[in-house]
């Protein structure tokens, strides 16, 4: 067993574009075990961390993708990537505890006026991270309405089958991929704690959309990677 285990945060802040940083220290590792222990923690992060997202749009009037509608500046499809880009987060709730998480909002404008994150119809427990993100642009006249539903979705879940609407007809395996990625960047340095036994340690960097912060979110990589070890270390007896 490793002795002398630490773990730091050594740096944490918010950046402008409401995404989180934080940095931190991980050890006491013997020559080569932080790299199997870094790249292993990095990809869970980048392929296994749950989040809220849209998993089903409605827009009146629109009967497919590359539909316009009348006095909208953006086709149906730009909004819908422009709805891809918004962030939320939980509120009053653990964002790991989650359980069958799942809510509808609505968006009603009339034109003339831009369109922003900020004009949905959240319910209290839903927060948007980036409120003043452009969702379309209307002239004068022009009317959007819009229902979203969101999920809270765990990669290591069963397979979610991806599905949006469109007015009254459902379109299977659209394009946009609605895998939660939470965590936009992970980076790691190793470096020498003690040149004389060989001990080393991590120094690991995590960029989050905002969401969920990078000391909650590194907690559950670890969880996740400890309870897969240890399911094969049951089988193995």
């Amino acid at each position: 067993m490793t002795k002398n285990l630490f773990f730091s945060c050594v740096d944490s802040r918010l950046e402008d574009n409401g995404s989180m940083y934080g940095r931190f220290h991980l050890g006491t590792f013997i020559r080569g075990q932080s790299l199997t222990f870094g790249n292993s923690l990095r990809r869970v992060l980048l392929s296994e961390s749950p989040g809220v997202i849209i998993t089903d749009i409605r827009i009146d009037g629109a009967d497919h993708e590359f539909a316009t509608l009348p006095g909208i500046q953006e086709t149906v499809l730009d909004i819908i990537l422009n709805l891809k880009k918004l962030v939320f987060t939980p509120v009053g709730v653990n964002f790991l505890e989650l359980q069958n998480f799942k809510t509808t909002i609505f968006l009603q404008s009339q034109g003339p006026c831009l369109v922003c994150a900020k004009d949905l119809k959240l319910p209290p427990t839903l927060k948007c991270i980036n409120p003043n993100s452009l969702i379309a642009t209307l002239t004068t006249g022009a009317k959007l309405s819009i229902s979203v539903e969101l999920n809270f979705i765990n990669p290591l879940d069963l397979p979610f089958k991806n599905q949006i609407l469109f007015g009254q007809n459902r379109i299977k395996n659209f394009s946009l991929d609605l895998i939660p990625m939470p965590v936009h960047k992970v980076n790691y340095i190793i470096k020498e704690l003690d040149s004389k036994n060989g001990s080393e340690y991590l120094v690991f960097e995590i960029w989050t959309d905002g969401s969920i912060t990078p000391q909650d979110i590194l907690q559950f990589a670890l969880k996740n990677l400890t309870q897969l070890f240890f399911q094969f270390a049951q089988i193995s007896k």
